[in-house]
């Protein structure tokens, strides 16, 4: 099955033995032997493509429900055994939550080396909290913060955004700003596409300053917006979180005239608590404690 999805996926031959480090002959050997097992075609040989017959199609989508529910009932076994062996699967959005997972899964390596943790990342904080509900993650780290039922969360970050311009800015010199004074400057925004919590933020911040961003260039993701912003495109709001990750073609100011934070999120499913999981949020509160604790 997994090397039926993997074809299906892929539709070709190739890289599906890639995909799966098998080889090619092998890939061809065990999709014949499920044919055979099944009793259909599942791959149309006739075409010069791979394609999927009509029984292929049909036998596609219930693949994947079953190895999904074979890949839970392992986690399950794991999981029940042992606070030290288990799976966990982690979701990060956003560059804020980056460098909290690479620290999580270094530390979780060193201590616990029994228990597995399966990392993704999601274009956007709302993915993560999707993901969760749905039992794709066990904990996910998320700029936010809306309640839902059987997920409960945990402040790690907060932090003051400020104003970011190029380095050869007029105004770059200066420590503070008032962020109405940007009135009528170009800014530089992650798009609406990406979904990320930082464009809702710098928004609300400039109309906190009394005026609606003039947008002249979008990104998919910060790196690229600051790149943007170094090239002298326009000015940026991002939290001071990124001043370390300010090269010299940037300088960063504080706003006098706003106060808004870019929160991060630890978010795990509070109904589906196991040994593992324990572990794993008990790592990440040592490394990275609430702001309000210190």
């Amino acid at each position: 099955m997994r090397t039926f999805v993997a074809v299906a996926a892929e539709l070709n031959y190739g890289r599906a033995a890639q995909r799966l480090h098998l080889t090619q002959p092998a890939v061809s050997q065990q999709i014949r032997q499920l044919e055979r097992d099944i009793g259909v075609e599942l791959i149309d040989r006739s075409a010069r493509a791979v394609r999927l017959t009509a029984s292929g199609e049909g036998f596609l989508p219930l693949c994947h429900e079953t190895l999904d529910m074979a890949d839970r009932a392992m986690r399950a076994a794991l999981n029940a055994g042992s606070v030290d062996r288990g799976l966990v699967r982690v979701g990060f959005a956003g560059a804020l939550s980056t460098a909290a997972v690479a620290s999580l899964a270094r530390t979780v390596r060193e201590k616990h080396p029994g228990i597995e943790l399966r990392i993704t990342a999601s274009h956007s904080s709302a993915g993560i909290m999707d993901l969760l509900q749905a039992d794709g993650l066990d904990i996910g780290f998320t700029g936010m913060q809306r309640s839902v039922p059987g997920i409960s969360t945990r402040l790690i970050g907060s932090d003051r955004m400020g104003l970011v311009v190029a380095s050869d800015h007029p105004l770059a010199g200066e420590k503070k700003v008032a962020l109405a004074r940007f009135a009528e400057e170009p800014f530089v925004l992650t798009d609406l596409h990406a979904g990320l919590q930082l464009r809702e933020e710098a928004i609300e911040a400039c109309v906190d300053a009394g005026f609606r961003p003039r947008v002249v260039q979008e990104a998919p993701d910060t790196l690229t917006v600051m790149a943007l912003v170094a090239a002298g495109i326009g000015a940026t709001v991002a939290p001071t979180r990124f001043t370390g990750e300010a090269s010299g073609a940037l300088s960063f100011l504080e706003l006098t005239d706003v106060d808004r934070r870019l929160n991060t999120v630890v978010a795990w499913r509070s109904t589906q608590a196991f040994g593992a999981l324990g572990r794993v949020l008990e790592i990440a509160e040592n490394i990275m404690p609430s702001p309000h604790s210190h």
